[in-house]
């Protein structure tokens, strides 16, 4: 009889648990693998972009509303592209290339990532990843 109602008080635990992590935001159903939240992305949330504006800290990044909030706030930031570079869709080298940006090129730093290896810019009406080191 003890060890049921040692199941039973793990089980309420887990319960209680469960409830409060669904209730932060934190608990996600899955399914195949993938979380039904941002599925294409990989699963997961959108970090949020701490090192941009104080005003756009509540919003998550890669939404619409962040960049709105970006380039309400912050002002424009031109680089220059050092070498022939891929232009990443997502923040990852083995992601699919978006375009090429050639030696030279002007492109408008609309955020950092978080890590800090990659910014993403804008060009000539293409938005994508490029290495912080590929710019000056």
């Amino acid at each position: 009889m003890s060890e049921i109602r040692k199941i039973s008080a793990y089980s309420a635990t887990l319960v209680v648990f469960s409830l409060a992590l669904s209730a932060a935001g934190s608990f996600e159903a899955k399914a195949g693998g993938r979380s039904h939240q941002n599925a294409g992305a990989g699963g997961g949330r959108p970090h949020q972009n701490l090192s941009g504006p104080h005003a756009c800290a509540a919003l998550q990044s890669e939404t619409p509303a962040y960049r709105d909030c970006i380039a309400a706030e912050t002002p424009s930031k031109t680089k220059t592209i050092k070498a022939d570079t891929q232009l990443k869709a997502e923040p990852n080298s083995s992601s699919k290339t978006a375009g090429i940006l050639n030696a030279g090129t002007q492109v408008a730093l609309l955020e950092r990532t978080a890590n800090g290896f990659w910014c993403h810019v804008q060009s000539s009406g293409l938005r994508g990843y490029v290495p912080f080191d590929a710019l000056n």
